[in-house]
């Protein structure tokens, strides 16, 4: 892919304030995303006044809009993104909080190098770690998205990636991950577009996702904690079909113009959008939502301390 490419590529990550601008809310079983973390925080350690201070990790931090949930918690925070101008926005934002701008995979392996394994309460990644597990099964080049030869090498990597993550984790720490729901209409007609482009690896777009939850099953399986996983259906709710569209075109296809170009692209995002746009004029868009919670703990916690009384 062109450099010119690239960028536009990552475009609605690199401009100031363009994401957070075309970002439509999502709402899942009635709560928007940022509650359903609230919610898990308080489940786990009360409200933030009654918790002891926490270490938190968050890779993919984006602008921070998510992290408002974790740093009332936070005694330490750091944070990462590939984005300078995300990173610049999330530092303004939490001043005394250390945001990089690195890589998720390279921030996790710096991490490691810098003896913190072990040392994470929370380790948060929200709507963002799809993107660096994708990344071990193809990579931008001159003609555009090259998948990667050797699909059973680009497993074992991503894999290697969830297990250093986990590696993060304190004792008795969780790793909070949020992942869109690939099957939804929405998600299916942009996996449609994007396989013009090239093929997704494995088993389609939802591949990264069964990765995550693959290794993680692994790891309860061995006795490293205890996986929670749950698909919520929801809505995300444009003011207008035209907010509506520049959400397809911007969000999902990146500006690309290879699919910017295409009439049938065109056509179907436009047909799509037309079927939810309601009477008042907003857009309803069907999605769907992940919620994965792993806990970093031994396995006999599931066993009652006194067996005979729980009998």
């Amino acid at each position: 892919m062109s450099a010119a490419h690239q960028s536009l590529f990552r475009e609605i990550y690199q401009v100031p304030g363009l994401y957070d601008q075309l970002l439509l809310p999502h709402y899942f079983d009635g709560a928007e995303d940022t509650q359903l973390i609230r919610q898990l925080m308080e489940r786990h350690y009360g409200r933030p006044g009654d918790a002891p201070g926490l270490s938190v990790a968050e890779l993919g931090c984006g602008t921070g809009r998510v992290t408002a949930c974790l740093a009332p918690y936070a005694r330490h925070l750091r944070a990462s993104d590939y984005s300078r101008s995300m990173v610049d926005t999330f530092q303004a934002r939490y001043p005394k909080a250390e945001a990089l701008q690195q890589e998720t995979r390279f921030s996790v392996r710096r991490m490691l190098d810098e003896g913190l394994a072990g040392s994470f309460d929370i380790v948060g990644a929200f709507w963002s770690l799809s993107y660096p597990l994708m990344d071990y099964f193809e990579e931008l080049g001159a003609d555009g998205i090259v998948p990667r030869s050797d699909l059973a090498q680009g497993r074992r990597e991503a894999g290697g990636l969830v297990r250093d993550t986990l590696r993060l984790l304190a004792p008795g720490g969780h790793l909070l991950a949020l992942f869109f729901d690939s099957e939804t209409p929405e998600q299916q007609l942009v996996t449609r577009a994007w396989e013009k482009v090239a093929p997704f690896p494995g088993t389609g777009r939802g591949y990264t996702r069964e990765i995550l939850l693959e290794e993680l099953q692994d790891a309860e399986a061995r006795g490293e904690g205890r996986l929670h996983y749950s698909r919520l259906g929801g809505i995300a709710v444009a003011p207008s079909p035209q907010a509506a569209r520049a959400w397809f075109a911007t969000v999902h296809m990146k500006s690309l113009p290879v699919l910017m170009d295409d009439p049938h692209v065109h056509r179907e995002i436009g047909a799509f959008v037309d079927a939810h746009t309601q009477p008042s004029g907003e857009v309803r868009i069907p999605t769907g939502a992940y919620v994965i919670d792993f806990w970093a703990g031994p396995a006999d916690r599931h066993v009652p301390r006194n067996r005979a009384e729980a009998a």
